[in-house]
C-alpha cells in the first residue's frame, strides 16, 4: 500500500512539473511587410509580405502616373495599404518591432521609395 502511494505521488509530481516546461512558440518568428513604390516612366507600387518561413506574397497596387496631385494621392493609397496589412497581422498577434523611415533612392529618371516593417510573434 505504501509502495503504491509512493509510486502514485512520484507519478503525479513528474506530470505536474512537465506542465511547467516551456512550450514552443506557435506560429512565431519574424516577418516583414515592405511597401515599394517607383516613380518615373514605369510607375508601380506593391506591398510585399515575407513570412517567417521565407514565403512571399506580393500585392500589386494601382499606381497610375499623372499629375503631381495624382502621384501624391497614389502615395497615400500605398501607405494606407501597408498600414492595413500591418494592422491585419497585429490583430493576429504579431507586434511591430521596427520600421524604416520612407527611404528614397534614384536610378536615372526613376525614384524608388521603400518602407519596411519588421514584425515578431
Amino acid at each position: 500500500m505504501k509502495k503504491a502511494l509512493l509510486a502514485a505521488t512520484l507519478t503525479l509530481t513528474a506530470l505536474g512539473t512537465w506542465s511547467f516546461y516551456p512550450k514552443p512558440a506557435e506560429g512565431g518568428g519574424t516577418m516583414m511587410v515592405i511597401s515599394n513604390m517607383s516613380f518615373g516612366l514605369d510607375a508601380q507600387a506593391s506591398i510585399i509580405t515575407i513570412a517567417p518561413d521565407g514565403g512571399q506574397k506580393e500585392k500589386e497596387l494601382d499606381f497610375s502616373r499623372g499629375s503631381a496631385k495624382r502621384m501624391a494621392a497614389n502615395t497615400a493609397i500605398v501607405h494606407k495599404a501597408a498600414l492595413a496589412t500591418v494592422n491585419e497581422y497585429t490583430k493576429a498577434g504579431w507586434h511591430v518591432i521596427s520600421s524604416t523611415p520612407n527611404n528614397m533612392t534614384s536610378t536615372g529618371n526613376t525614384v524608388f521609395s521603400q518602407t519596411v516593417y519588421v514584425l515578431e510573434k
